[in-house]
């Protein structure tokens, strides 16, 4: 397992994110028709973790390109119909199933969410939602179109302590906030390419899906199917991984949209052939809207506090969200805030509980589609989440400042972040239905 995925397993636990199955407190077995039939795209890793939390439906059908790390799965649901080819998925079996959960590398969300949204699926999809600006305003403007039930892998987003954090920035006691910031220490697993195509005992053009060229060889191991989102081609370095996690509680909490203004400065110091860098900041512009103020956000990756120095730092906030308001400050990361400094602290009214306990961030999805309850992280609210934190890697990529129309979904200032904000695909994956 990677330093980053390890990472995410503790912050997880930290949250009870990883907690036992839906299966604890029901009191009864649900007859058939109360439950959901899924196709599961992606079974080990995040695929096998997010199965734990729907294991109570109907698996009718598992897709993963490698077998062997679908064993698993298939031991679990032995009359689930299995796939390695995602297109042959939705191509011959469409019609068993009613949603489907896709927890493949973010190179791989955008396909197969279009597809199952144009098929009238519902959808639950791992954060980033998908690897480019483009794609994520595509799959936006399809779950407008199909109304579909969606939601973004965002775990975190059910724990109690962002619950808590919304009520306490939302309850005007910090003042008017103007300024936030976002920081998480993770850096990229190093890896040297060893050879122009990995030999790997799958379809290794299957796992490429729509990234045109081969999959090239590294010495890490277990090869592409870990550290892949450290190298652009497939993923978004520490920010495609963490961003929508973190950045998640100040989107909520602010209600944020989309931003105007990015920035962004980094490097790459460490010693590989990965592409994403281990020191990034990115600066954020939202315009004012209604009664909330412009809002600037930071993001800092590789730096444990809120400066790409390392030199502002938090005791017991290594990874974190502040923020800063005219009254005072709040920090906060998945499972902890604080109020800033002791004195107003000491005199912060804190609110009421409003934020209802969440019935678990699978469960409002399958809630959602069994009885048209709400999801919190839909793709309307996470696209958008997801989005900024794409526009962000376009800024650091192009080494340009992007001036944004978010009605348009264009850079308005400069043309050298366009080949950053979409993506040539391999002949056959084109998204464009």
């Amino acid at each position: 397992m990677s330093r980053s995925a390890m990472s995410r397993r503790r912050f997880l636990a930290a949250t009870g994110a990883l907690a036992a199955s839906p299966t604890l407190g029901l009191s009864r077995p649900r007859p058939a028709a109360e439950k959901v039939n899924i196709a599961l795209i992606g079974a080990d890793g995040r695929g096998w973790e997010n199965l734990q939390e729907i294991r109570t439906e109907n698996i009718v059908a598992i897709c993963d390109v490698d077998e062997s790390r679908a064993a698993k799965a298939r031991a679990l649901f032995p009359k689930a119909a299995f796939f390695t080819d995602y297109r042959k998925l939705f191509d011959s079996a469409a019609k068993t199933f009613d949603a489907v959960l896709i927890a493949t590398p973010d190179h791989s969300h955008a396909y197969p969410t279009a597809t199952a949204l144009r098929l009238g699926k519902h959808v639950y999809c791992e954060k980033p939602l998908t690897h480019t600006v483009e794609e994520a305003r595509l799959i936006r403007k399809l779950t407008a179109d199909t109304k579909r039930v969606t939601q973004m892998g965002t775990q975190i987003h059910a724990g109690e302590n962002y619950r808590r954090v919304v009520e306490a920035v939302q309850g005007g006691g910090l003042g008017e906030i103007r300024r936030v910031k976002v920081w998480c220490n993770n850096a990229p697993v190093p890896g040297k390419k060893t050879g122009p195509r990995a030999r790997v005992k799958f379809d290794i053009d299957l796992w490429a899906g729509p990234v045109p060229g081969d999959v090239f060889a590294t010495n890490m191991p277990n090869w592409p199917h870990f550290h892949w989102r450290y190298w652009w081609a497939y993923g978004n370095g520490s920010l495609g991984d963490f961003g929508c996690h973190f950045m998640d509680l100040p989107y909520w909490a602010l209600n944020l949209t989309l931003p105007t203004k990015i920035m962004a400065e980094g490097k790459k110091t460490y010693v590989g052939d990965n592409t994403t860098p281990n020191l990034l900041q990115v600066d954020y512009e939202f315009p004012a809207v209604g009664d909330r103020p412009a809002v600037h956000m930071t993001w800092y990756t590789g730096v444990k506090g809120p400066s790409l120095d390392g030199k502002e730092t938090y005791p017991g906030y290594t990874s974190g969200v502040l923020f800063e308001g005219e009254k005072g400050k709040l920090i906060s990361d998945y499972s902890k805030h604080k109020l800033l400094p002791d004195d107003f602290a000491k005199t912060f009214a804190t609110p009421a509980k409003s934020i209802p306990k969440s019935v678990g961030h699978h469960r409002e999805w399958l809630n959602a589609i069994l009885h048209g309850t709400p999801t919190t992280c839909n793709f309307a609210y996470s696209g958008q989440l997801a989005e900024s934190v794409l526009l962000g890697a376009a800024a650091y990529r192009s080494g340009k400042e992007i001036v944004w129309d978010p009605a348009a979904g264009k850079a308005t200032n400069t043309t050298e972040a366009n080949r950053y904000l979409a993506e040539e695909y391999r002949k056959g994956w084109d998204l464009k239905g």
